[in-house]
């Protein structure tokens, strides 16, 4: 029987194709328990400077009047860090309780999620690098309810993808920028402090897969395959995942929009947050410790490219990209990102409406383009292209947005308006306990106007919701990433799978009250109908040639039929009026 988990009284297919409990397929579901996943929690991948424990460390003028002493404290920090050396307590105070040192620093942590060694006998497995939501700035602090590797969400998905039998690894990056600069220069100030915290990320994330690729040359205390790793960017970590994915020469940060009209230099000054690899510059501890960064797969949910220019098909992984059409932050076309907290404009972007079909383009994602319709995600997502989306967030360029034909590896969600991550959920105590913890810091954040303002924007907002949209993610992704990076029982994921079209029939279609269907090849034994959004509408376990099933009750629209016979799946297109 196929394997199906039930949320809240919505049936959702846990995978996709033809996969069943008695043949399950590593990575494309689970094949791990929840008492057989060790999580290692905050484990150390490198120290850097931090600029939430002195902010005056993001505004250029204070560097240079301080040049001599952060000079000299970053030399005295550098050297300590690379020979292994103790580093004084007094870097890692913030400023505001030691002056002693402008400087200060934090150790940056992350969790690696994975099998058990007693349950799990593959000694080489890929990875998967979770990359956070959270606006740059710490949860709470940005009016937010997430914004860490232990977000409700972040969890989850890493529990899950180590359940399917990866190494999943969730990391906290630095914070800091400032959102709230006003006036005539206010612009200018929000858009270098994000696109600094947004670089300072990738710096951080390139850090997590050298120590993985470095531990890996050695005692490899994880079992990875070094050859495998993916990045998955979710919300504000979605930026930070393609603009790893895509910027790789200096010039691309001296695009206009990227420029101080004041002084006509880069907000980025490589000589002071480091190069592209995350090397060097005056603010920066890391250094090449030999490995490569490079990566096999590129995920995100949310988040956009910062130009699009950027993807040029040189360097780039296969991209794979699940995003709310009307999302409020992240414009899903061409369009300007926006202080969520006041609506002040920050920088233009590049939605995935605009970067997928140029990957497409440009061959990137070749590895997954001919997957057939033998999942209902792929078959839900392929359905959206060419189509006309209306009420579009003002943040976008084009109202309406149409859907590029040639989109594959894009899965956009339809739903109301501003209703961007449906996958996040959080609890009001959550939020008060925050509350109380900054308390004791001299922090203070309002946990109940924290809640009712990001339930604007995920009003139907619930653990079974964002479960039930997590199943989504991994219905869609999975199969492309297996594609990508070559891993478990890929080859099989072909058109020989499916069952041609004339030994099956489905009539009337477009249908009114009912259908008929007809299997020429065997009796068929499951069937499901989606709607677009990947929910499952009707299922049934079956053993017939012939099958009428009332369609009457359903919402008048586009769905998928996804039907299991004797000898193959076929899916087709289903149309009520």
């Amino acid at each position: 029987m196929r394997k199906l988990l039930l949320l809240g009284g919505i049936t959702m297919s846990f995978i996709g194709a033809s996969i069943h409990v008695d043949a399950q397929t590593r990575y494309m579901e689970e094949v791990f328990t929840d008492a057989q996943i060790t999580v290692t929690k905050d484990v150390t991948y490198g120290t850097n400077v931090d600029v939430m424990k002195n902010t005056q460390l993001l505004d250029p003028a204070y560097l240079v009047a301080n040049q001599a002493t952060i000079v000299s404290e970053m030399t005295t920090l550098k050297t300590a860090y690379q020979t292994g050396s103790p580093i004084p307590t007094t870097y890692y105070l913030p400023y505001a309780v030691d002056t002693t040192t402008k400087v200060k620093i934090s150790d940056l942590k992350m969790d690696v999620y994975e099998p058990m060694t007693s349950a799990d006998t593959l000694a080489n497995r890929p990875v998967i690098v979770y990359i956070h939501t959270g606006n740059f700035l710490p949860t709470g602090v940005n009016q937010g309810p997430a914004g860490s590797k232990d977000d409700s969400a972040a969890v989850e998905l890493c529990k899950q993808w180590a359940k399917r039998g990866y190494v999943a690894v969730a990391a906290n990056y630095r914070h800091g920028w400032n959102p709230a600069a006003t006036g005539p220069t206010g612009e200018i100030i929000r858009r270098a402090t994000l696109l600094n915290a947004v670089y300072r990320a990738i710096h951080d994330m390139k850090q997590v897969v050298r120590v993985l690729r470095d531990d890996a040359s050695g005692s490899n205390t994880y079992a990875i395959n070094p050859g495998k790793i993916a990045i998955y960017g979710q919300g504000s970590g979605g930026y930070v995942a393609l603009a790893y994915n895509t910027l790789d020469k200096t010039a691309e940060m001296a695009l206009p929009k990227f420029t101080n009209p004041a002084t006509g230099a880069s907000f980025i000054n490589e000589a002071i947050v480091g190069n592209i690899a995350g090397d060097d510059g005056l603010l920066n501890m890391y250094f090449n410790n030999g490995q490569t960064t490079e990566i096999q797969a590129c995920i995100n949910a949310g988040g956009a490219l910062a130009d699009i220019s950027w993807l040029e098909g040189n360097i780039e992984a296969p991209m794979i990209t699940v995003h709310a059409v009307r999302d409020a932050f992240a414009p899903f076309d061409t369009g300007t990102v926006i202080v969520p907290t006041t609506g002040e404009n920050v920088v233009d972007v590049n939605g995935p409406n605009m970067f997928i079909p140029k990957a497409v383009s440009l061959g990137l994602n070749d590895s997954f383009k001919d997957l057939p319709l033998t999942d209902a995600y792929t078959a839900s997502a392929r359905s959206k292209y060419g189509k006309t989306f209306n009420n579009i967030p003002s943040i976008n360029i084009n109202n309406p947005v149409v859907i590029d034909n040639n989109a594959e590896g894009l899965f956009a969600l339809d739903f109301d308006l501003n209703n961007g991550a449906p996958w996040e959920w959080w609890t009001l105590t959550d939020l008060q306990n925050l509350q109380a913890y900054y308390a004791t810091i001299g922090i203070t954040i309002d946990a109940n106007d924290i809640h009712t303002k990001a339930l604007l924007t995920n009003p139907t907002m619930s653990k079974t919701q964002a479960l039930t949209f997590i199943d989504t993610i991994q219905g869609y992704i999975h199969p492309r990433i297996m594609r990508a990076m070559q891993i478990g029982d890929w080859q099989p994921l072909s058109v020989n799978n499916v069952t041609p079209n004339n030994a099956f029939t489905v009539a009337p279609n477009p249908a009114q009250d009912q259908i008929r269907i007809s299997s020429e090849n065997g009796n068929m034994t499951f069937i499901q109908i989606f709607d677009v959004t990947g929910k499952v509408v009707y299922t049934e376990n079956t053993n017939v040639a012939n099958r009428t099933i009332q369609v009457g009750h359903l919402p008048k629209g586009v769905y998928i039929l996804h039907v299991d016979t004797d000898s193959g799946t076929n899916v087709e297109k289903l149309v009520i009026e």
